[in-house]
């Protein structure tokens, strides 16, 4: 013992008190501890409350958070749903109009689109030049996807494939500067270019200034097949843009000047469906 140091000497009795006044107060009858307990608690009872308080606010703003962002993923999902239906409604009712018209004529009715069968494809990278409008998607002709078949999201028409790799592709989109697809108003059958202006709109060209175009028009594709070594292979009747604008052309006074809107927000493609010919 005296070979302990002094000062590891003196922690050594403290730890030693230490543990005798514990023991002293365990062994003290309730009534003596009672007070202390009381005092004890009332001291460290509002921490306590507000620690566990805090926790459960902690844990109520974080599920608030997920469920906000859940929220947010439905909601997401439920427009571009919304806006499948709508095009697909918008397709079937171009097709009951044409059904009606051949009825009315008396003329029989044959079918000549070829069949067609979508590849879906995931957008990978967006054109960020001024005016040129295009994506590149991950699908070529290993999967059957060609030149000038016609590029779709939520059953409308985006654009159409300008150059075919084996694994990728380049969509020019319909607002691009050079994308001019054949059309026709659904309401009134005429036929139009739809020509891309470099923005986030497209003019329906060609339409003379006796057509009877309105604000609120469809304007779906023609499958014009006249000359054979065209490149194009659109269907018929699929909706591509809604008439936003038509008034008599300033520049062109025998045509009128019509501004439309695509049916797809073209700045927000995930993915689209490259419809391939059957006999591909």
């Amino acid at each position: 013992m005296r070979d302990i140091q002094p000062r590891t000497w003196k922690r050594l009795r403290l730890f030693l008190v230490l543990v005798a006044v514990a023991a002293f107060v365990c062994l003290l009858p309730s009534r003596f501890t009672t007070p202390a307990r009381v005092l004890f608690h009332g001291a460290v009872g509002p921490i306590e409350s507000g620690a566990f308080r805090a926790a459960g606010n902690g844990l109520a703003a974080s599920g608030t958070l997920t469920e906000m962002f859940l929220k947010e993923d439905r909601q997401r999902a439920l427009a571009l749903e919304v806006g499948r239906l709508r095009n697909e409604n918008a397709a079937l009712a171009d097709v009951a109009q044409r059904l009606e018209q051949a009825l009315a004529s008396v003329q029989k009715l044959t079918l000549r689109d070829r069949p067609f069968r979508a590849v879906h494809a995931a957008v990978t990278s967006y054109d960020a030049s001024g005016v040129r409008r295009s994506v590149t998607v991950a699908a070529g002709t290993g999967d059957g996807v060609g030149r000038g078949m016609a590029a779709t999201a939520q059953g409308a028409l985006v654009g159409v494939v300008k150059e075919a790799g084996i694994s990728q592709s380049r969509v020019v989109l319909i607002t691009d500067l050079d994308s001019a697809v054949p059309c026709r108003l659904s309401r009134t059958r005429t036929l139009c270019i739809l020509q891309g202006t470099g923005g986030d709109s497209c003019l329906a060209d060609w339409l003379d200034r006796d057509s009877l175009v309105e604000s609120g028009d469809l304007i779906v594709t023609a499958a014009l097949r006249a000359d054979p070594q065209s490149e194009l292979h659109i269907p018929d009747g699929l909706p591509a843009a809604t008439v936003l604008r038509a008034e008599r052309d300033r520049m062109r006074p025998l045509f009128m000047a019509v501004e439309a809107a695509p049916r797809v927000n073209l700045d927000r493609l995930e993915g689209v469906e490259v419809l391939v010919p059957e006999d591909r």
